[in-house]
């Protein structure tokens, strides 16, 4: 169990994960283990949030902060899959062009402007949402477990695109197993964030309401669906980058969602 969440953390983090002795290298649960690592980034985030406001007391530098943390440690690969999709869709090519583009290790205009776009609405909606992240830190801020829930589910709506390469690797993945992981890592996030309330005493959070919140991420299969089908069409199957681009716009979902929930019930 432990060596599967490590190996699949592996897959999908920058930094270097000791899975202890000779442990083999075993992602055949990714399906149920990617929405858990999620749990990961959250934690990063958090912290680097909490430091971050400490030191600056600016909730606009906190959110930048918080965002350089996380995408150094984990979302660089998923923002790269996200700009070579908008590179490989957004123009007017053919199969084999599109792969070629998603092969392609430079950013054409498409890909920047989406980058740009998933950075700017993400800081965004985090600065937007900074009043609300004391009583509502647990689903607001899982966000993280949203993005990989999405990507996990793509390799269960349809299969790769080519046997090779990073998509084929979690060709197994069954829904179930997704639905099961997303839970877990929920309950574990929350669990993490109800003990880190209280040993730093940093406030109560608002669990009655928070129930709420924790629709938001079964949203994620809109982007899951999308993504699988646009891949599917013009790809005949998905890529490792149809997996990145939906953790991106399945985080910002998220968010967006969690705003739309919190100015509807009309929170103070």
């Amino acid at each position: 169990m432990v060596n599967r969440f490590l190996s699949t953390l592996s897959l999908v983090s920058r930094f270097p994960i000791k899975r202890g002795g000779k442990a083999p290298f075993d992602i055949s649960r990714v399906d149920f283990y990617l929405p858990i690592t999620g749990i990961v980034p959250a934690v990063l985030g958090v912290l680097v949030l909490g430091g971050g406001y400490f030191l600056t007391e600016s909730p606009l530098l906190t959110v930048i902060l918080t965002l350089i943390g996380q995408y150094l440690g984990f979302n660089l690969f998923h923002l790269d899959g996200l700009m070579d999709t908008a590179d490989a869709f957004l123009g007017a090519f053919d199969r084999e062009k599109r792969f070629m583009v998603l092969k392609d290790s430079r950013i054409g205009v498409y890909g920047f402007f989406a980058g740009i776009a998933v950075l700017s609405l993400k800081a965004g909606l985090l600065y937007t949402l900074f009043p609300y992240l004391i009583p509502f830190p647990a689903p607001l801020l899982a966000y993280p477990i949203s993005g990989r829930f999405s990507a996990a589910l793509i390799p269960g709506l349809t299969g790769p695109a080519k046997p090779g390469g990073l998509g084929a690797l979690v060709k197994d993945a069954r829904l179930y197993r997704v639905m099961a992981g997303l839970l877990m890592g929920l309950l574990l996030w929350t669990a993490l964030v109800w003990g880190m309330s209280v040993l730093f005493a940093i406030g109560e959070p608002r669990y009655g309401l928070s129930g709420m919140l924790f629709a938001v991420p079964l949203a994620s299969p809109l982007v899951s669906v999308f993504f699988a089908r646009l891949y599917r069409k013009h790809l005949g199957g998905y890529t490792g980058d149809a997996l990145g681009a939906a953790v991106e716009v399945a985080e910002i979902l998220h968010l967006a969602l969690s705003l739309v929930v919190l100015k509807r019930i009309n929170v103070s």
